[in-house]
C-alpha cells in the first residue's frame, strides 16, 4: 500500500462496492480508503438510472473534491480523455507492482520488505511504474537495501543478474596474519563482493548475467585466496553455498 495520502482535486481510480438509493459507496484503489459518490456530482445521470448504468465491481475515475472525515468524490468535470488516461496509467502501475514483487520472490525477499520498497519509490517519484521507467532508461539510481541490488539490476539492464556465493575461510598462527589475510583478499578481484561474519571467515559473492560462468569463476578466485594464504605460511578453505 503507497504511504500517499488522497488529496482534493486529484484524480483518483474507484472500485464501486455499493450501490445506494441515491449515492454511491467506493474503494480509493490506489489509497486503500473508502469513498462516497453523491447522484449530484454524476453529471447527466438521474436517480432513477443509477443501477442501470453503475454496476458493483466497475472502476470509475473521480476527482476528490473532500477528504475530511468522510472522502468524497465527484465526476463533474472529469473528461473522457482524463478518465481514460487515469485508467491506462492505474492498470501500468498495477503491473509494475506484479513484476516488483515476482522479481522480489525470485530473490527471496520478504512480503514485508517489498511492500516497504514500494511505498519507499512510490514517495520520492509519485509511483513505482514511474521509478521503474527512469530505471530502465538510467535516468536515476534508485537506493535500497542491499537485497533489492538483484531486483534493481533486473529492472535497470532487462537482464537477469545471478548471484553465487561461498564462505571464505583464511588463517594464520603468525603475529602478522590480518596482513596476510588482507594480502590474500586481493586475489578476488574487484568483481567479488566480501563481508566479515566473525572466526576469519568471509561471506564473499559474485554477480553475473552468465550463470554458467559464476559458480566456477567464484570458486576460482576463492581458491586463488587460500593459495595466496598458503604461500604465506597461513591455510584457508572455501565452502559454495547452496
Amino acid at each position: 500500500m503507497t504511504s500517499l495520502k488522497p488529496m482534493p482535486g486529484i484524480l483518483a481510480v474507484a472500485e464501486i462496492t455499493e450501490i445506494h438509493t441515491n449515492s454511491i459507496s467506493s474503494k480509493l484503489l490506489e489509497y486503500d480508503r473508502v469513498a462516497f459518490l453523491n447522484i449530484a456530482n454524476i453529471p447527466g445521470l438521474w436517480i432513477r438510472d443509477l443501477k442501470k448504468f453503475m454496476k458493483k465491481g466497475d472502476l470509475i475515475v473521480a476527482k476528490i473534491i473532500k477528504v475530511n472525515g468522510e472522502i468524497e468524490l465527484s465526476m463533474k468535470d472529469v473528461s473522457k480523455y482524463d478518465s481514460e488516461k487515469k485508467l491506462q496509467y492505474f492498470r501500468k502501475e498495477n503491473k509494475s507492482v506484479r513484476m516488483f514483487k515476482t522479481v522480489s520472490k525470485e530473490f527471496g525477499i520478504s512480503d514485508d520488505e517489498v511492500d516497504a520498497a514500494i511505498a519507499k519509490l512510490k514517495d520520492e517519484f509519485g509511483s513505482l511504474y514511474e521509478s521503474l521507467k527512469q530505471m530502465r532508461d538510467g535516468e536515476v539510481e534508485v537506493v535500497l537495501k542491499d537485497e533489492f541490488k538483484l531486483v534493481i539490476d533486473r529492472f535497470s539492464t532487462g537482464e537477469k543478474t545471478y548471484e553465487f556465493k561461498g564462505e571464505l575461510e583464511l588463517h594464520s598462527d603468525k603475529g602478522n596474519g590480518v596482513e596476510c589475510i588482507k594480502k590474500a583478499m586481493t586475489e578476488l578481484g574487484e568483481d567479488i563482493e566480501s563481508t566479515y561474519i566473525g572466526n576469519t571467515t568471509f561471506l564473499i559473492k559474485l554477480y553475473t548475467k552468465d550463470p554458467k560462468r559464476g559458480e566456477k569463476e567464484l570458486e576460482k578466485k576463492a581458491l586463488l585466496a587460500v593459495k595466496k594464504m598458503q604461500s604465506l605460511g597461513g591455510g584457508g578453505e572455501f565452502k559454495k553455498e547452496k
